[in-house]
């Protein structure tokens, strides 16, 4: 949206400062009879990426920050021609709301805005600012948007596998432990038995009872395994269970903790939810597109109607 971004909580604008006298300020840009300093820029790029990393930036990124910076002071401009303005008491409703979504008590922010080297007093003015933004924006632009039920139900159909839930499958096991000491004559023999437990399931005896056959002094132990994701599963168990069918069961996998078999229980592909379920996301998703398309048109136009002289 070519740095046009309007965030109570994140993007606060940046006051003019004062150059000091041991500082060389110049013009970095004229937006109409505007001007926006060098010292201006440079504070507003160690704000956003540190003041390591804009003693260093490149000149395509100052350009980057100095357009944002451009855009900004058009935005303003456009407010005062309007005569568009904010109480006090929908800037306390802004930090209320900033305190509640973050969980923290006035004190709290205060510290906060500390740490950014903010004072609640420049903080409001800078939430005011942000408001009359917002406002501008609703006027300009938000309340002339407007999506169909049609667009809705076509973005729905284009985009169904996006909203399909996450598949996940259900396993059950029967186990035989290999202890680390274990011969190796016990251990083909453990692998006879546990091949031969395999034989009874395929031949369709039950689960259960061909469990409790093997447990106790055959060493055999298991039951259900839970429900599992994609991916939640790893290797020699993944590969094992691919390509199973509901009811089916794996070769003996052998592992060096032991041998397992194991049945595939239930396999759900992800249910897709039905249209009126997600119609309202869908929407919102919708008018957030049409919004900010609309708002670099809008930018576009308030820049070609200015005088804007950039001076880097």
């Amino acid at each position: 949206m070519k740095g046009f971004i309007l965030s109570l909580a994140v993007c606060l604008l940046l006051h003019a400062l004062p150059a000091q006298a041991e500082v060389v300020s110049r013009i970095a840009a004229v937006v109409n009879d505007e001007i926006i300093t060098t010292l201006q820029l440079d504070e507003r790029i160690a704000e956003e990426l540190g003041a390591e990393a804009a003693a260093s930036i490149a000149t395509a990124e100052r350009l980057m920050v100095l357009d944002k910076m451009v855009q900004e002071t058009l935005v303003e401009q456009r407010v005062k021609q309007l005569g568009m303005s904010v109480g006090d008491e929908e800037v306390e409703r802004a930090i209320q709301d900033v305190e509640r979504q973050n969980n923290i008590d006035r004190s709290q922010l205060e510290l906060a805005l500390q740490t950014q080297g903010l004072t609640m007093e420049s903080y409001r003015t800078k939430l005011r600012r942000q408001l009359l933004e917002f406002k501008l924006v609703g006027r300009e632009i938000r309340d002339k948007i407007e999506v169909t039920n049609q667009e809705t139900r076509n973005y729905y159909r284009e985009h169904i596998e996006d909203y399909r839930e996450d598949p996940f499958f259900r396993l059950s096991r029967i186990s035989f432990a290999i202890p680390a000491n274990m011969a190796a004559d016990q251990r083909s023999a453990l692998r006879a038995l546990s091949q031969e437990a395999l034989l009874r399931l395929r031949a369709g005896e039950d689960f259960d009872q061909v469990l409790a056959a093997y447990e106790g002094d055959k060493g055999a132990e298991g039951g259900p395994m839970g429900q599992f994701g994609k991916g939640e599963l790893t290797d020699p168990f993944a590969s094992a269970v691919a390509g199973l069918m509901p009811g089916q069961y794996s070769e003996v996998v052998d592992t060096p903790q032991g041998l397992h078999i194991l049945r595939l229980d239930e396999m759900n592909p992800g249910k897709v939810p039905d249209f009126e379920s997600v119609k309202e996301q869908i929407s919102q998703l919708l008018i957030e597109q049409k919004r900010k398309v609309a708002i670099e048109g809008w930018v576009d136009n308030l820049k070609k109607d200015a005088h804007i002289e950039i001076k880097l």
